[in-house]
Parts: structure tokens; C-alpha cells; sequence
């Protein structure tokens, strides 16, 4: 199961997460560990779209080439789509 690194943002109690391999596919929420669980579901929703659309979905870069801002925290989060099989990335 491929997971995509994401960078997290916040104080608490407003905290934001992007994924640098997917502009546009963000999620929040009021703690940590709320921002990561919408974070599956958005990245889960990215996986959705690009098949229905017949598109391929993106490989996420390794963790070591992602730049972290001052700042920020990297997490991964992994793809998992609602019937709990793996998603392959091409």
C-alpha cells in the first residue's frame, strides 16, 4: 500500500494538512490525530476520482526528498480505499 508524505500546520485546535505530491488535496481539523483521519479520506477521495476518471494515480515521492518547512510536520498517510484492499500507484 503506497503512503504519500503530508505536511501538518497548525495550533492547536486549527491544524491544516497538504500533500506536496497532490496540490489541491488538503484536509483539516481541530487535533492532530483529526487532521491525519481526513487526511486518509481526502487522499482516499484523490485515489476514487483519478479511477474514475481513468486517470493513474501519482506516485509519492520518498520521504527523504520531501523538504519540510520551518515549522511544519511530515507524516505519511496511506492509501486505503473503503473496501480495505491496497491502491497500487503506477
Amino acid at each position: 500500500m503506497p503512503s504519500y508524505p503530508a505536511l501538518i500546520d497548525g495550533d492547536k485546535g486549527a491544524y491544516g494538512l497538504t500533500f506536496p505530491d497532490l496540490p489541491g488535496i488538503v484536509a483539516m481539523g481541530e487535533t492532530l490525530d483529526e487532521a491525519i483521519a481526513n487526511g486518509k479520506e481526502a487522499l482516499r477521495d484523490y485515489a476514487i476520482e483519478a479511477h474514475v476518471d481513468g486517470e493513474d494515480i501519482i506516485l509519492p515521492t520518498p520521504l527523504e526528498r520531501v523538504e519540510t518547512p520551518d515549522g511544519q510536520r511530515l507524516v505519511t498517510i496511506p492509501l486505503l480505499l473503503l473496501d480495505g484492499n491496497e491502491a497500487r500507484a503506477r
